[in-house]
């Protein structure tokens, strides 16, 4: 029987191996996954997509100033056409930008959090007995696995 789990690499992953084979378990194979070394490509293509987007809110933004802009039209001297085009191009750059700005923030917040050593993630192999299998789930669960896979 295998068992495979997955952990945030820590001493408890460790220790979760210090009690499997403290009861027995001989076959133990750790693979440390590698972090991400490149930043992932900021727009998406329409077989890929992260769900980032930066038009989101200059398209809420353009209908807005667009909206406003056709309005004043009405009395300003270029007429309602023009004033809500040049509303409509004024909100979706604002929209773009805001989404821009929000995008650098999280991202150099999410760059501190990798420099300040966090860790990639492990999976864990152990290849047990039937009668072990509950011992070494348990072992696992306690030891703050992310999830657990059970195959023969």
């Amino acid at each position: 029987m295998q068992i495979f789990a997955t952990f945030e690499y820590s001493s408890l992953l460790e220790i979760a191996i210090t009690e499997l084979e403290g009861k027995g378990v001989k076959q133990i194979y750790a693979v440390p996954l590698d972090l991400r070394k490149k930043e992932p490509r900021l727009l998406d293509s329409i077989h890929r997509a992260d769900g980032l987007s930066f038009i989101d809110k200059g398209m809420i933004l353009a209908f807005v100033f667009a909206t406003i802009g056709a309005s004043k039209g009405f009395v300003w001297e270029w007429g309602p056409v023009i004033w809500g085009l040049i509303g409509a191009g004024f909100g979706f750059v604002i929209g773009v930008l805001i989404n821009w700005i929000i995008y650098l923030f999280k991202r150099h917040k999410n760059e501190s959090e990798i420099r300040k050593g966090k860790k990639g993630d492990v999976i864990l192999v152990v290849t047990c007995d039937d009668h072990q299998t509950d011992v070494v789930e348990d072992i696992l669960w306690d030891h703050k696995a992310l999830g657990l896979a059970r195959t023969k």
